[in-house]
C-alpha cells in the first residue's frame, strides 16, 4: 500500500532522477549487477488505528536506503531524497497520506562492495484508500 506512494514520490522528482536513473530505485532488494547509484525502500511498520466507530487510519514507518561507489554522490542522493518526501502529504496512487516526517537517519560502508549507504527513517499516517 504504502510502497506505491513511496514509488511515485521518488519517481516523480525531477532532480532525484538526474542522479539515480527510474529502473534503479527498488522495493526491499537492488537487482542483482544494477550499476550504483541505487536506492531500495522497505516498509519497517503499520499499525492500524481504530476508534469504536472503525478504522481512522494506519501508522506507517519506512525506510529509504540510498547505495552510492561514490561519498559526494551518495550525500546528493540522500538530499533529494529527503526533499522529495519529507512533509509530503496528499493522495499518490489512491492513497491518502498526512504528512510524511523524517524520524532518523543512519550512514555506513561495505568494505567488502565497496559501497556508501544511508538510511533514512520516516513515518506517516495513511488515512484513505
Amino acid at each position: 500500500m504504502i510502497g506505491k506512494v513511496i514509488t511515485h514520490i521518488l519517481k516523480d522528482n525531477a532532480d532525484l532522477l538526474l542522479l539515480v536513473p527510474e529502473a534503479n530505485i527498488y522495493p526491499y532488494v537492488i537487482n542483482e549487477n544494477t550499476p550504483l547509484p541505487a536506492i531500495v525502500y522497505t516498509i519497517d511498520s503499520l499499525v492500524p488505528e481504530y476508534t469504536k466507530d472503525g478504522w481512522v487510519g494506519d501508522d506507517c514507518s519506512f525506510s529509504i536506503v540510498s547505495f552510492s561507489d561514490d561519498y559526494a554522490v551518495l550525500q546528493n542522493i540522500v538530499t533529494e531524497v529527503r526533499n522529495a518526501l519529507e512533509l509530503e502529504s496528499g493522495v499518490n496512487e489512491g492513497i491518502t497520506t498526512q504528512r510524511i516526517y523524517l524520524t532518523g537517519q543512519s550512514e555506513g560502508y561495505n568494505i567488502i562492495e565497496s559501497v556508501f549507504l544511508n538510511k533514512l527513517s520516516f513515518s506517516t499516517v495513511i488515512i484513505g484508500y
